[in-house]
């Protein structure tokens, strides 16, 4: 997908305890009171006298070559129908973000309602994690993978089962459940899967690469894993062999920048866990939905049409938010996607009943947002409209080209002759300081005005728009080209310019590693410096409409620092607009969306702007106790010294506060922050240096237990004598037993280092 992303106190007490993501901050962030998804518009769906606390279960999994291990869960349930007999279908999330004081609260938002309308609803700790056995060595294993099969086949035949099992989640669990759902050996009890901010492709789509590029979430994701998976087991669940599991799971640790630096290309190790391999072999229906601020929209798109295509079932959504359910995403509008998720997914494939076709949403309603001004904050709804689309989008869409001209103008006509543009600045882009949102409001990660790194950028304008524009689709830039180096990246961002202020909003963006300039990430190839060449770049898919009167703009750079990891080198590069030998000109096209009134006019009816949004209030199963100290989050920059050098500093800050909670929890302490900072001389990428840090402190006083860990890592370039360069990283652990005095004892440490050859990156 996904460390915790921050939470945030609300006007009411409703929780989400760490709905973590595959976007790399760093750390797990347990346990914030949160703003409610219901706040000012909506209800709380009242299923607490129907719906106790979950109860705890464990499974006894085994690998080949391994021993019998236990995973820990728990699952909701309505006590009525348990006590008569009656067997109901199961739905499992399986994930490693710690069941209990990581996702309970974020979890009894909706587990308890399709529990009331009786599902079993199964959440279990994967291997290494929470309060399971064994060691997580890795993301997506097919260790993991073959557990979640054993799982689901226990499920199915506990009493309580009629044998019909769904598999969803969001982020981590979103995508192994989409894994299993194309395995060979996928038990027959699955019978759906939902999709939420997952992907299909864990090399180009995920927190890994982008177009070859790799991004800094590549580093701080697992950072922010070495940060979460040191949490340890709660005795109040594995009683006093909780020690003997979390020395294990600290001794076994190791940094997972390993593979994922490892890995620069698209290789059998990504292929392996990449679902985009093999599609078609996906056994059972998919709902696969996401936001345009979160990092995995694409893929909805993707498997629609794909699945679509080859005439299996398939469902798809893609909302204005963030890394979220549509529930309770921001920014808004927000959508009562619960009811609709039982009435029209789960109770078809588990419960083979029939929908209301009056109600049914088209294949894939979309969210087209309208211009606006940039604005790092996620909290007001945005201004648009739902359209619906499907998998045939692409037959519908007409494409608008727009040439790279001098001097900096989109132009609709070919420009008869070629010039040359240059660049070699380093972009400081501190306006977008992530690669996408948490989709948390008052979590202010939204991309700022894009100004300032636009004047550092080669940019090209357009006329101003004589009337609104609807896009829907992969915006491709086509690039004439020249470097002077043998390797390095570019950024390529789709802007619109504001008629009022001149503010450069964000609309879509993708980095590019030129080493890929044939568009095969398997087989990289070293430029040759000084020569032309041309590269077709698809930036994120984007649903849009661009207003009248402002203008669209492209730019293009060869650095973004933050979010696109810096070069071995500072890259200078050269943009030929005109045509080349071959007649190809530099050029922007954009896929116009023709009008659909009818289909859209239905599904505008179903998704209205101000609906009501229904979620469990989960404070009626996970309370707040008391507050010792409220959550912040920050993200600055500032100018430094390095070595004499004009450098540029970004901190990030995510502390989620210390906050004790009640029910099952039974007055858990949870207090943790975690803090980012990446710096760099600004004429020199090779002088990056990334560091993190987090503290993790789990305290029940009253049954004598406190535990803490603590995690630090580093990574940075070394260039040998011979000037090949290296990534050198270096992270350790350390964790603690407390006691009633506060002090703190040290319980198991430990430290890995490594060296990383700088290839294609």
């Amino acid at each position: 997908m996904p460390l915790l992303p921050q939470q945030f106190p609300a006007r009411r007490a409703v929780l989400r305890l760490g709905a973590l993501a595959p976007l790399g901050l760093l750390g797990p962030l347990l346990g914030v009171p949160a703003r409610a998804a219901t706040a000012g518009k909506g209800h709380a769906l009242a299923v607490r006298g129907a719906v106790p606390d979950p109860q705890n279960i464990f499974f006894e999994v085994r690998y080949p070559g391994k021993d019998v291990i236990r995973l820990a869960g728990h699952f909701w349930y309505k006590a009525a129908a348990a006590r008569q007999g009656r067997k109901c279908p199961a739905i499992v999330e399986l994930g490693p973000y710690r069941r209990r004081d990581g996702t309970m609260a974020s979890d009894s938002m909706m587990y308890p309602w399709y529990a009331y309308n009786e599902y079993l609803c199964f959440r279990v700790d994967i291997q290494g994690s929470g309060d399971s056995e064994g060691v997580l060595e890795d993301e997506y294993t097919d260790e993991e993978l073959s557990y979640c099969i054993q799982v689901i086949e226990q499920i199915a035949a506990h009493p309580l089962c009629d044998g019909k099992v769904g598999m969803m989640g969001k982020s981590w669990s979103a995508i192994n459940s989409l894994m299993v759902a194309a395995r060979p050996d996928r038990p027959a009890a699955l019978k759906a899967v939902l999709v939420c901010c997952g992907t299909e492709d864990r090399y180009n789509d995920d927190v890994h690469y982008m177009g070859g590029a790799m991004m800094f979430d590549n580093f701080s994701w697992p950072s922010s894993m070495w940060s979460w998976l040191p949490a340890p087991p709660d005795p109040a669940v594995v009683g006093e062999r909780w020690k003997e599991l979390w020395r294990q799971r600290i001794r076994a640790a190791d940094f997972w920048f390993k593979p994922w630096g490892g890995h620069p290309t698209r290789d059998d190790y990504w292929r392996a866990t990449s679902v985009r391999e093999h599609m078609g072999d996906i056994g059972v229906p998919v709902f696969v939905l996401s936001g345009w601020q979160d990092g995995y929209h694409n893929p909805v798109e993707r498997t629609v049409t794909a699945l679509g295509a080859a005439g299996k079932p398939v469902a798809g959504l893609i909302g204005p938010w963030g890394h979220k359910y549509p529930f309770d995403a921001y920014p808004g509008p927000r959508i009562d996607w619960l009811h609709y998720s039982l009435s029209h997914w789960w109770d078809v494939w588990l419960k083979e009943r029939a929908p209301d076709a009056a109600s049914q949403w088209p294949a894939m309603p979309v969210w087209l947002g309208r211009s606006a001004e940039p604005n790092a904050s996620a909290c007001a709804d945005e201004v648009g409209r739902w359209v619906a689309e499907d998998g045939n989008w692409r037959g519908r869409a007409r494409d608008s080209v727009l040439y790279l001209a001098a001097p900096g103008r989109l132009a609709p006509a070919l420009p008869p002759a070629a010039q040359v543009e240059s660049a070699t600045d380093l972009v400081a882009a501190t306006a977008m300081m992530e690669t996408s949102s948490w989709g948390e409001c008052g979590n202010d990660d939204l991309p700022q005005d894009q100004a300032a790194a636009d004047r550092a950028s080669l940019c090209f304008d357009g006329e101003p728009l004589a009337q609104d524009t609807d896009v829907f689709g992969y915006p491709v830039a086509t690039l004439n080209l020249s470097a002077d180096q043998a390797r390095g990246c570019v950024a390529v961002r789709l802007c619109e310019i504001s008629p009022a202020t001149g503010a450069s909003h964000l609309v879509s963006y993708s980095f590019h590693n030129l080493c890929y300039r044939d568009g095969d990430m398997s087989r990289p190839s070293l430029l040759e410096p000084g020569a032309r060449f041309t590269v077709r770049i698809a930036l994120s898919l984007t649903g849009h409409t661009f207003r009248k009167g402002w203008r669209i703009r492209l730019a293009v750079s060869p650095s973004f620092f933050p979010t696109l990891w810096a070069g071995t080198g500072r890259l200078g590069i050269s943009l030929f607009t005109g045509p080349d030998a071959a007649g190809v000109a530099s050029s922007l096209s954009l896929p116009l969306r023709p009008a659909r009134p009818i289909p859209d006019a239905r599904i505008q009816a179903l998704l209205p702007a101000a609906a009501a949004v229904a979620v469990v209030d989960a404070q009626e199963y996970v309370p707040v106790l008391a507050t010792g100290r409220p959550d912040r989050s920050s993200r600055t920059a500032q100018s430094l010294s390095i070595d004499g050098k004009p450098g540029l500093a970004v901190d990030k800050v995510f502390d989620s506060g210390r906050y004790q909670y009640g029910g099952p929890l039974d007055g858990l302490w949870v207090d943790i922050a975690a803090q980012e900072r990446y710096e760099m001389a600004l004429d020199d990428p090779l002088s990056l240096v990334a560091t993190t840090r987090s503290t993790s402190t789990f305290e029940r006083p009253h049954a004598h237990w406190w535990a803490r860990a603590e995690t630090t890592s580093r990574l940075w370039n070394e260039v040998a004598v011979d000037g090949s360069v290296s990534f050198r990283y270096t992270a350790t652990i350390r964790t603690f037993l407390g006691d009633a005095q506060g002090s703190y004892e040290p319980f198991e440490e430990k430290t890995v280092t490594g060296v990383i050859a700088r290839t294609w990156i």
